[in-house]
């Protein structure tokens, strides 16, 4: 599960939050409205940050975060989703379909699929299968069903994707995404130093956008939001010296230490010691 909001700090990337906006929000009569953002840049550019600030405001809708940087295996995926599901409240796993595919395996071993604490074994089980594609799609099938059931429109965050090994960047992007990308009620956001190249028709629901650095106006909000009063005047300078880069920005105030203010002199400090109001009068 993604750490707490306050552990990273959002600031500007206004635009690329309107988008996704729109796009949780499309209407789902109207095929030609996109599913997917993917964020795409350098490091340190904010990607993760941006994820993050989605994730938190669709707390109240069905939101689940991967950080792909974790995950080895294709099915590591799917656990991950599936128990940020339970914790949602959500009815998943039920493999129902997974059981039934693959019945000459299992048909001797009861298993109940619904409970995610007994799913290795259950993996164990289907490990026996030849076709570990197949396996692994009835998997995905089985999960996703559950994700979309009802009324359910979720938004699946999926962070890290350069982090992933060939055989995970092929099944993300010929198997999990072009699955996610049918189901109309999903919204799917991407990030990464390289994201995914899907293949026709799927490319057409994704739109990829390259973060930008921060400009100047955004160096200063930042500053703002920070109570940083020493700095409001050295914007220009501290954008061009660390090129924009969120990453660079944040560490750089995380050291900066705003200067004391001046205490004032109280009233009484230049007064001459040994006066009567320390003694009560008495002669000293």
């Amino acid at each position: 599960m993604p750490e707490p909001a306050e552990d990273h700090r959002h600031i500007d990337r206004a635009d690329q939050l309107a988008q996704a906006a729109r796009l949780t929000a499309r209407d789902s009569r109207r095929d030609e409205e996109r599913q997917a953002l993917f964020f795409e840049g350098p490091e340190d550019i904010g990607k993760s940050s941006l994820l993050f600030e989605i994730y938190e405001r669709h707390r109240a809708d069905g939101v689940y975060f991967v950080d792909l940087s974790r995950m080895a295996m294709e099915h590591e995926v799917l656990e991950t989703l599936a128990m940020q599901a339970r914790g949602q409240r959500v009815d998943v796993p039920s493999y129902r379909t997974t059981r039934d595919r693959f019945a000459e395996q299992s048909a001797s071993t009861q298993v109940s699929f619904t409970n995610v604490r007994v799913r290795n074994s259950a993996l164990q089980l289907l490990a026996r299968a030849e076709d570990r594609s197949l396996r692994t799609d009835a998997l995905s099938d089985a999960l996703l069903d559950n994700l979309v059931g009802g009324t359910r429109r979720p938004v699946i965050c999926l962070d890290a994707f350069e982090a992933c090994a060939q055989p995970m960047r092929d099944w993300l992007g010929r198997r999990l995404l072009p699955n996610l990308l049918t189901r109309r009620e999903v919204s799917v956001f991407v990030a990464g130093r390289e994201t995914p190249r899907l293949s026709r028709p799927y490319s057409g629901a994704v739109h990829t956008l390259v973060l930008p650095p921060f400009d100047v106006d955004a160096v200063h909000d930042w500053i703002e939001a920070l109570g940083f009063a020493s700095l409001r005047d050295k914007a220009v300078t501290i954008q061009r010296t660390h090129g924009g880069v969120p990453g660079l920005l944040a560490e750089f105030f995380a050291y900066h230490m705003e200067p004391e203010e001046a205490v004032p002199a109280h009233p009484d400090s230049n007064r001459p010691s040994g006066g009567t109001d320390d003694h009560d009068g008495r002669d000293g």
